[in-house]
């Protein structure tokens, strides 16, 4: 179920639908971005919503998760435009660990190419 709900991340992040990406995360969750780090879900709309400057597609080449789904692993890579319109790909590695209730406590995610590229 979780691993199902982490692939439909992808696409309304995709989608640019903040408001569903973001009431997927608890209250106190921790984002660990590439250098960057987010705690609460404040800050974490935050990013989403005014900082994420990039739009595209992720493309899911392998997801994996433990036997009671409270940890997902995604690795793929994204393929999209900057915030000037210049072209963005990027590999990376996200790794989704959920809480109580089912919302996402902790995501790491690693970026190939580290977290300002994609943030502008």
């Amino acid at each position: 179920m979780t691993a199902l709900l982490i692939r439909e991340y992808y696409t309304r992040i995709d989608r640019c639908d903040t408001d569903w990406v973001v009431d997927l995360f608890d209250d106190d969750a921790v984002y660990e971005r590439a250098e960057a780090v987010y705690t609460g879900r404040p800050e974490i709309a935050r990013f989403f919503c005014e900082e994420r400057r990039i739009r595209g597609v992720h493309h899911i080449e392998q997801m994996l998760s433990s036997d009671d789904g409270e940890l997902v692993v995604a690795i793929g890579h994204f393929d999209g435009t900057g915030a000037a319109g210049d072209a963005r790909t990027v590999g990376f590695a996200d790794v989704w660990q959920f809480g109580t209730g089912g919302r996402i406590h902790l995501r790491r995610t690693f970026l190939a190419r580290g977290s300002e590229y994609v943030r502008q």
